[in-house]
């Protein structure tokens, strides 16, 4: 009877201890995040503190670890450590992104948004769309970011359209939007990962690239060109990206937490990357680099080239049903300002 008695206290004990007692038994997960930002960017700073809080909140129970400044390779490298479980998590740009989810480059669109109020309104109304999309793919989207919108740089002067036919443009290797939205122009691209880059200027092999006024300072390729064509082609799109495996392996508290806080952070980041850029512009002003306008003419052949690349990403990349969906979600964002300013 002693025996028995003391072997139920036992089992008693142990599940007490099993079912409630997480801080006895609670096992910490780890969460490898990857990113291609360097270490000090407003990626990786912001990251870092999401870092703080949900192991703060967690009792320690999630300890992510960043690792910036691309030494997990580039994105595709990544997707693919991502599967193989050696990676948990990473922020994507829309080459990524589009990688695992085509239809997702629709938020590129050439000139198809004016503003970074209309990118906030069809990102909010599409999210769950989205977030169903990569669930089935086996990632959990955690939120939205961005690069900001997108410029020409170059050697070169490139106010007109006939300029932009004789520069050698890098377009970031496996980008095919970008290569297809390069290609109605009728410009020369090489293919290079974003690490070679600065390489690829400084030997000559191009003399033009792509990309946010941020970036083009984070990466010190500001420092090999001349000129900045003064008008938005894209917004860049980008993305927190987490392995479905092991965000289920997660309590549902824990899930909560960590969503809760990459919204808070993924929000916050997309804050400071429009403010950064705007900082950018000044930096490229008091460095010397000349802001160009483009002449009408280039401008309505930069619209043209626009509609060239929407028939040709429909449907490779995105069905016409959702480039319409995003028009008529554009259309009745358009509507509602211009209400708002009538007397």
């Amino acid at each position: 009877m002693r025996m028995y008695f003391r072997i139920s206290i036992s089992v008693f004990v142990s599940a007490l201890l099993l079912f409630s007692g997480t801080s006895v038994y609670a096992q910490k997960t780890v969460i490898k995040i990857a990113l291609v930002t360097p270490e000090g960017s407003t990626w990786t700073n912001t990251l870092r503190r999401m870092v703080d809080e949900v192991r703060a909140k967690t009792d320690g129970e999630i300890d992510l670890k960043v690792y910036a400044g691309g030494i997990s390779g580039d994105e595709l490298d990544v997707i693919r450590k991502i599967q193989a479980g050696r990676i948990h998590a990473a922020g994507f740009s829309g080459v990524g992104l589009g990688v695992l989810l085509p239809k997702i480059r629709i938020l590129e669109a050439p000139l198809l948004y004016k503003s970074y109020e209309e990118i906030d309104f069809v990102k909010e109304r599409l999210y769950k769309e989205f977030a169903y999309d990569f669930d089935k793919q086996g990632y959990i989207l955690l939120g939205f970011a961005e690069a900001g919108f997108v410029y020409f740089f170059s050697s070169h002067e490139i106010s007109g359209p006939d300029d932009l036919k004789k520069i050698k443009m890098w377009v970031w290797k496996g980008d095919h939007v970008a290569q297809t939205f390069f290609s109605t122009f009728g410009i020369k691209t090489f293919p290079l990962h974003l690490a070679d880059v600065n390489t690829g200027l400084e030997t000559g092999m191009i003399d033009s690239f792509y990309s946010p006024t941020l970036a083009a300072v984070a990466f010190q390729w500001y420092t090999k060109i001349k000129n900045m064509l003064d008008y938005p082609m894209v917004n860049s799109t980008g993305a927190l990206l987490m392995s479905k495996k092991t965000f289920e392996q997660l309590s549902e508290q824990n899930q909560s937490i960590l969503k809760e806080a990459a919204k808070k952070y993924c929000a916050e980041l997309v804050r400071l990357t429009r403010r950064d850029n705007d900082e950018a512009r000044a930096i490229l002003k008091e460095s010397g680099v000349k802001f160009v306008l483009p002449s009408k003419q280039a401008v309505s052949s930069f619209e043209e080239n626009a509609k060239k690349t929407y028939e040709i990403n429909i449907p490779e990349l995105y069905s016409k049903d959702l480039f319409n969906k995003v028009q008529e979600i554009l259309m009745e964002y358009r509507e509602t300002c211009k209400a708002a300013k009538r007397p």
